[in-house]
């Protein structure tokens, strides 16, 4: 909720229309992050569930992964356990100070529950899934940056916590519920 731009995409009808068909109509956006791995970065992204992070309740959250530049192998790009999102919400151990990942919960031995699929991604494509599908990303050993923008969606009957319902906005149908605040596009692009 700080740059209008992004807040465009955010609610970019290509993109909602794609959330609309996974998770219903009344749909709320309500966070965007960039993540960037610049060239020759060491550091991995652990095995992971999004919804062990996010004080929302129920687990009924989906992140489109806009890429900004290509994702492949070689850079990075994201990498899923596919159907591991029906398994529900998996036990998570801190990660060690010795340990090169960037989160501070990692899920063991996550390929014991599927084999993990690699997502490559050319600039302006997106990938989608659910805050309970296992997923992280190797290094980036390349020479090229990958950036990817998330943009976090829910249905308009999850509650958050900690005052993040306060930079929720409908983007489709309506808060049946009034469960967040619907603030304005910022001016600042």
């Amino acid at each position: 909720m700080k740059y209008g731009k992004v807040y465009d995409l955010l609610t970019y009808p290509k993109i909602v229309a794609c959330v609309k068909d996974l998770i219903g109509e009344d749909v709320i956006g309500w966070g965007a992050h960039y993540f960037c791995k610049m060239p020759h970065d060491p550091k991995n992204v652990g095995w992971h569930q999004d919804a062990s992070y996010w004080p929302l309740s129920p687990s009924k959250t989906v992140t489109v992964w806009l890429a900004i530049d290509d994702a492949t192998i070689e850079n990075g790009a994201m990498r899923f356990i596919a159907g591991s999102h029906h398994l529900g919400h998996l036990t998570a151990r801190h990660r060690e100070p010795d340990e090169n990942s960037v989160l501070g919960q990692i899920v063991e031995n996550a390929e014991a529950h599927g084999e993990p699929v690699d997502v490559e991604l050319k600039a302006g494509e997106i990938s989608i899934h659910t805050d309970l599908l296992l997923h992280g990303s190797n290094a980036n050993p390349s020479p090229k940056r990958r950036c990817g923008l998330t943009l976090r969606y829910c249905t308009s009957d999850v509650r958050a916590s900690f005052r993040w319902d306060k930079e929720g906005v409908v983007v489709s149908g309506k808060d049946r519920n009034g469960n967040w605040s619907n603030p304005p596009r910022p001016t600042v692009d």
